[in-house]
């Protein structure tokens, strides 16, 4: 059980309202026939990175609210919008001197989605974009979405207003980007989930690390095995009962994928994804050294690969903190924790992390980062209650189950 320190926040309520109780997937939609990407050239990553920056909504507002949010990474592109915390989902192309983007939007908070196809034609800004120039404001994109599989049919337009502010703040995705009662096209803690994550605007996950009966630390959220997150009717009861050999043969998550092991987790962090962050909610004081050795691994993988990625072992109770101060690791490890700031001071913990529910508590979130420190709340999924925490206090990061949403309110708000 998390311990908090006291100061009540008049929102606690809220908390009742942030379960779903549905599990359906939303299937992203697809274009037959490849779409019109199919017959485009690839666009360099660096082109695509032109175009991220706050759009006004020209046409189509009563589907997006009045301002999107366009951000890149790698070789996708996303959009961000005020209404319904939307979320666009593209691949970019190019077809002579026109940039081509095809995908599928959704709306995070229910099932709603459907088919998007945008264009950036030569005469709107495509030309000097592919050239290298940056946006300006008669950049626009045109573009059409639809319902479901149907054909895209309904007009927007966006027109490019200012480029997007600092763009260090942390936006970290609640198990591996998002838990599985959110309607998901992967499922919690899987491998496949991490690595679609910063499509949904993260720059950072939150996975949950446990051990095996014989010492594999494995990304698996639940103290015990059960059809809420996984198949297999073999596979029931505490996690600890069972070998990794077991756990592999016996079940699989909810969408079919393997139980994936930390270090398979962080191998697709560093090799397939450009997250900046890993937050390993340790689940267990049994799984600190072999966590800490795998994080000093990795440290130096990322930086063999030419990353820049933090690792932080999170300490959510009394009894990891107290686990970790007496496990004499040999390397100083980078921590998270939970607790009371005196807590965070007494295990030099790199980053505090207290529950949303307590408020913005700025005077705090200044202190630590007076002594260097990060501090992110979690788990944040409301607009009214995010804003506070990027105008009132001083976080440096938000975790949270809506990435889309945490994205749009940052990069949009002025």
């Amino acid at each position: 059980m998390r311990k908090t320190f006291l100061h009540p926040y008049p929102y606690i309520a809220a908390l009742l309202l942030l379960i779903s109780c549905s599990q359906d997937n939303v299937t992203a939609p697809e274009f037959s026939a490849g779409g019109k990407l199919a017959r485009s050239l690839p666009l360099e990553s660096g082109q695509i990175r032109l175009l991220n920056g706050v759009y006004d909504v020209l046409s189509g507002s009563d589907r997006l609210g009045k301002t999107a949010v366009v951000k890149s990474s790698g070789s996708t592109l996303s959009i961000f919008t005020g209404k319904n915390a939307g979320l666009f989902v593209l691949q970019c192309g190019r077809i002579d001197s026109s940039m081509v983007f095809e995908g599928y939007w959704r709306y995070t908070q229910s099932s709603e989605t459907g088919l998007v196809r945008f264009e950036i034609a030569a005469d709107n800004g495509g030309t000097s974009l592919l050239s290298g120039t940056a946006p300006t404001t008669s950049s626009q994109f045109h573009g059409i979405l639809g319902d479901g599989t149907g054909e895209p049919s309904i007009p927007v337009t966006l027109q490019f207003n200012r480029p997007l502010k600092d763009t260090t703040f942390t936006i970290l995705a609640h198990r591996g980007g998002g838990r599985n009662s959110d309607r998901l096209p992967a499922s919690e803690n899987s491998l496949g989930m991490m690595q679609i994550a910063e499509g949904f605007g993260a720059n950072g996950i939150e996975i949950d690390v446990r051990l095996t009966k014989d010492g594999i630390p494995i990304i698996f959220h639940d103290e015990n095995f059960s059809p809420r997150l996984v198949n297999g009717e073999y596979c029931i009861g505490p996690v600890a009962n069972y070998s990794f050999a077991a756990i592999r043969s016996l079940c699989t998550l909810k969408n079919g994928e393997p139980v994936p092991t930390l270090k398979e987790a962080l191998d697709v962090v560093i090799a397939k994804t450009t997250l900046r962050t890993v937050w390993l909610d340790l689940k267990s004081p049994a799984v600190i050294p072999a966590a800490a050795a795998i994080q000093q691994e990795y440290k130096q993988k990322a930086a063999a690969a030419g990353r820049t990625v933090e690792i932080l072992l999170g300490l959510s109770s009394e009894e990891l903190v107290d686990a970790y101060t007496k496990a004499n690791l040999p390397q100083p490890a980078d921590a998270l924790c939970e607790l009371s700031v005196n807590d965070v001071r007494n295990v030099n913990a790199k980053v505090w992390a207290p529950r949303w529910t307590l408020g913005p508590l700025p005077a705090e979130a200044g202190q630590m980062k007076a002594e260097g420190r990060k501090t992110f709340v979690w788990t944040l999924d409301q607009k009214e209650f995010i804003l506070p925490f990027l105008t009132d206090g001083k976080v440096d990061g938000i975790l949270t189950n809506y990435p889309a949403l945490v994205a749009f309110e940052y990069y949009a708000l002025q």
